[in-house]
């Protein structure tokens, strides 16, 4: 289905999702990285659950509702990681009902012993776990309390010791991702010592995306060909520090990198007008429903394509517009100069690799504005729509009744 048909089925906004990039970008990961699994950071978009779950080994999960998302997608329990630092005994024990123990689960602090030792004993599980070493921040543990925390998984009998995992961040730089893999094969050597056993690793390369590409129409090529570098120099790195060698199994867990270039986000221009010699297109959407890491407060100019409302010819003369949303906030700027053909009122601007993040992280409740629709494009091409256009209202009027 054309784009200006799917606009007029299913109105905007609205977020586009296209399995058939996220096979694409996993297979070229696979083939990139032969021997190394791979794991998808749920949190990037919560929505790609099932459509991931024959495309990756693991899905990680930061929160009970991550899990039961996946629960409902069929995902199977023993493709799940639990992560994430707020673990309690309650959350737990949903978890563990739900999947009989399925999966592996992290360790962040020596809080997260005592619940997943005292729930699996309850339950007469054996749960898999992986300690998660910090990187100085929240996240994880320090070497002197990992090992400590290991030598009490080991004597567990309810607890297998899986290995480590390790993540300090996102859009990092090749450079970066060498330095940590190189430091965590030597610690993978001493602990393997120390421990006297094999241990795996779990890794988040948090490889980088460039989201801007100065209004340019179409991101997902440039994308494409950036991303096939930079996992032929991680390959180089994987081989350099011999990591494979020093653990039982590696896996790198990756969110954004997968699903940037699987979405797309369409939103109507509802209004035009000029103001101190300024051109602004008031969008439908905003801030609150779209995101790009690194953009600067709109400075930086993302992917771009513009829709005609009607079939007219699109203006090679472009105009300079400030694109700001429908929130009543002077920071709801999505792009300050953004080189455009000269739009009308209702024309439909495209935002690509928009499948990361934007659908969660924005403030979806402020200014109690509709949600957008999410469509996903299956791999052979059929659209379905998996959520409609939903109110927010309900949830903020403080009646206690919702629906």
């Amino acid at each position: 289905m054309k784009e200006r048909e799917l606009i007029s089925k299913y109105k905007t906004p609205f977020y586009l999702y296209d399995e058939a990039v996220l096979l694409e970008r996993t297979e070229c990961m696979r083939q990139a990285l032969p021997g190394i699994g791979l794991c998808f950071a749920l949190k990037a978009a919560p929505v790609l659950a099932g459509l991931m779950a024959d495309k990756a080994d693991r899905l990680e999960v930061c929160s009970p509702g991550e899990y039961e998302i996946c629960i409902r997608n069929a995902v199977p329990a023993e493709k799940l990681l639990v992560s994430g630092v707020n673990k309690s005994y309650e959350s737990i024990r949903r978890i563990l009902e739900l999947g009989q123990g399925k999966g592996w689960y992290t360790i962040e602090s020596p809080e997260h012993f005592e619940i997943l030792d005292s729930c699996a004993a309850e339950k007469g599980l054996t749960l898999n776990c992986y300690i998660r070493l910090s990187s100085g921040n929240q996240f994880g543990v320090d070497k002197e309390t990992l090992e400590e925390l290991a030598e009490k998984v080991i004597q567990s009998n309810n607890l297998n010791l899986e290995g480590i995992h390790f993540f300090s961040g996102t859009q990092k730089t090749v450079k970066r991702i060498e330095s940590e893999l190189s430091e965590l094969a030597e610690y993978g050597e001493i602990l393997r010592n120390r421990l006297k056993c094999e241990i795996g690793l779990e890794f988040g390369p948090g490889i980088g995306v460039n989201y801007f590409g100065a209004g340019e129409a179409s991101g997902r090529e440039a994308e494409r060909a950036e991303a096939e570098k930079q996992l032929a120099l991680i390959a180089e790195i994987v081989d350099r520090t011999g990591i494979k060698s020093v653990y039982r199994d590696v896996t790198f867990e990756y969110g954004r990198f997968i699903a940037a270039a699987s979405g797309r986000y369409f939103t109507g221009v509802a209004d035009l007008k000029k103001t101190y010699d300024v051109n602004y297109a008031i969008l439908e959407g905003g801030l609150h429903q779209l995101t790009y890491y690194g953009s600067m407060a709109g400075m930086k100019v993302p992917y771009i394509d513009v829709i005609s409302a009607e079939e007219r010819a699109i203006d090679v003369e472009k105009k300079d517009y400030v694109l700001a949303g429908s929130l009543c906030s002077v920071n709801d700027i999505l792009v300050r100069k953004a080189s455009l053909p000269e739009l009308a009122k209702g024309d439909t601007l495209i935002f690509d690799l928009a499948g990361a993040y934007a659908l969660t992280e924005g403030i979806g409740l402020f200014l109690s504005r509709d949600l957008p629709a999410i469509l996903i494009q299956n791999k052979e091409g059929d659209i379905s729509l998996v959520r409609d256009h939903m109110e927010t209202n309900a949830l903020n009027d403080g009646t206690g009744k919702i629906g």
